[in-house]
């Protein structure tokens, strides 16, 4: 029986009884850090291509794929703590939690071991999958086999990460990770520049996973005093709600990990390695982008099956419906801001950041940036859903999406005469799009949202960013076209700029409602009034 004083102030602050409030801080850190997260993921290729070349990087890229389907086979268990973590603080169940989390742990680590075993033990199978040069044979199976060890060795330590996302201190979490891959960032720029190529690159990752790991573990025992791992609480009852929860949520993210990487997937298979390398490179802006508007849904997550949890049936389903709209027109207006420019001037963008053309390099970037658009619309349904535990309901936008791949892409193969790199790229957009047209109306009958309000208020919205990025497109390409690189890092700089002033305006003055524009205002003058004070601050002290 657990002790009284487990629910004394020190461990009741985990969740405040509204998670509004909480849910905003979360959300604005977690764009805040990864804005920069966006910035050292867009800085680190064009580094690293021009030390190692694009198989090299392929290799790289294609060790994330492998890791990535190694990772599904336990990651269901990470949205099954999340989930049942914020719910069981909601209702103050501490020994239930931490029954959870141990006998989670108790399941992932053994086998966890086990897949790494496998995977030494069949290494020449799964080294001919990846149809490795004979060249990068021996310092691909070094990084990859380092890779695959801290990335399975993080999911039983994923206790901790995933704690702080349940209890909804987000935004240490966030913190945390800032710290993490800043630390891989400089590695990275140093191992590599010293020669150490995708070895470096592996022991760059591996730093930044012990940082996210131990400093969570450290925050973890310091403040949640209730938390407690221990053999003594595995249960056959979290056994089942492990099973239950996490073994749907397993299928979803299979195919979740599957739809992210097919088309360098397809692109390895019937072309190579360098393929699967530049469809890594035209798709890596909008990929990371899409850590921005996601933030959200970290957030929404925990504070759906709070709501469900603490609310009642008719309340609470009101409550959701607008969390729903009001959350999917934030992610939306927010996706639409990147993407209104990106997909407009792929072209200079390219050319700007790898100071190279890559064949149909343009036009797969403007591709992989719509098609960001519509998988992120579909994100506050599906997180929300599985907040509430409709786990089944995800289903609707995997299942789809993988029957439209196996529609479209052989058409297009036999439309092209040959496998390319533009065709599968065309393929995965269209699919997506397709995909998302089929969850967003199971999300829609499901909560009670009307077609009407959603095209209002969240799609129509979104496209006000692309015709403010088409008025600037052409003057921004005939620019770049006509000066060096680093004067074309200027002209978007000076691009970006003004759309970004455009799209404020537009925002503010037409889109926003008032409660929306009052808050924005708000923040801003807070952020303001913030700075002019450590201004004062720091001339007091000189």
């Amino acid at each position: 029986m657990e002790s009284l004083a487990l629910h004394d102030a020190g461990a009741v602050e985990q969740l405040e009884p509204n998670p509004g409030s909480k849910m905003q801080r979360n959300v604005v850190t977690t764009i805040l850090a990864r804005t920069l997260y966006l910035a050292t993921r867009v800085a680190i290729p064009p580094f690293v291509l021009a030390h190692i070349g694009l198989d090299s990087y392929g290799i790289w890229t294609t060790a994330f794929i492998l890791v990535g389907y190694l990772g599904t086979s336990t990651m269901g268990i990470s949205n099954v703590y999340i989930k049942y973590v914020a719910q069981y603080s909601a209702q103050k169940e501490y020994r239930k939690a931490n029954e959870l989390l141990s006998t989670g742990l108790s399941i992932t680590l053994p086998f966890c071991s086990l897949l790494f075993g496998l995977l030494v033990w069949k290494w020449n199978m799964v080294s001919h999958w990846m149809n490795i040069p004979a060249a990068h044979a021996v310092e691909s199976r070094e990084a990859v086999l380092t890779v695959t060890a801290v990335f399975l060795s993080a999911i039983p330590m994923s206790v901790f990460v995933d704690t702080l996302s349940g209890v909804q201190a987000i935004a240490t979490a966030q913190w945390i990770w800032v710290g993490s891959f800043l630390v891989e960032t400089t590695l990275i720029f140093v191992l590599v520049g010293m020669g150490r190529g995708i070895r470096g690159m592996a022991e760059a990752f591996l730093a930044r996973t012990v940082i996210d790991v131990g400093m969570s573990a450290f925050w973890i025992f310091r403040k949640l005093k209730w938390f407690k791992l221990s053999p003594r609480y595995i249960s056959k009852s979290a056994l089942k709600t492990i099973g239950h929860f996490g073994g749907m949520v397993q299928l979803q993210s299979i195919a979740a990990i599957l739809l992210q990487s097919v088309e360098r997937v397809a692109a390895l298979q019937f072309i190579g390695v360098g393929a699967a390398g530049l469809l890594d490179l035209t798709k890596k802006w909008p990929a990371s982008v899409s850590y921005i508007p996601s933030s959200f849904f970290s957030a929404m997550l925990p504070a759906a099956s709070h709501l469900d949890a603490a609310g009642s049936q008719k309340d609470g389903g009101e409550q959701v419906r607008k969390f729903y709209l009001d959350g999917s027109r934030h992610v939306n207006l927010c996706t639409a801001y990147f993407c209104g420019l990106m997909a407009v001037i792929p072209g200079a963008i390219m050319a700007v950041w790898l100071g190279k053309k890559l064949p149909f390099g343009a036009v797969l970037f403007s591709i992989f940036t719509v098609q960001l658009q519509f998988h992120m619309m579909t994100g506050p349904g599906t997180s929300i859903v599985r907040g509430l535990g409709r786990i089944y309901d995800e289903f609707y936008y995997a299942v789809p999406n993988i029957v439209f791949l196996v529609i479209f892409l052989p058409l297009i193969r036999l439309y092209q005469g040959e496998w390319t790199s533009l065709g599968i790229g065309i393929g995965v957009g269209l699919s997506t799009v397709c995909a998302a047209a089929v969850l967003l109306w199971r999300v829609h009958r499901v909560l009670g949202v009307r077609w009407s309000d959603y095209i209002r208020d969240v799609f129509l919205p979104g496209l006000v960013p692309y015709v403010v990025g088409a008025l600037i497109a052409f003057p921004t390409l005939r620019a770049v076209s006509s000066v060096s690189r680093i004067g074309g890092v200027a002209v978007l700089l000076v691009a970006g700029t003004i759309y970004s002033a455009l799209v404020a305006f537009v925002y503010d003055r037409i889109l926003f409602h008032a409660s929306e524009r009052i808050y924005v205002r708000e923040t801003v003058q807070r952020v303001l009034r913030g700075l002019r004070s450590r201004k004062v601050a720091n001339e007091e002290s000189v």
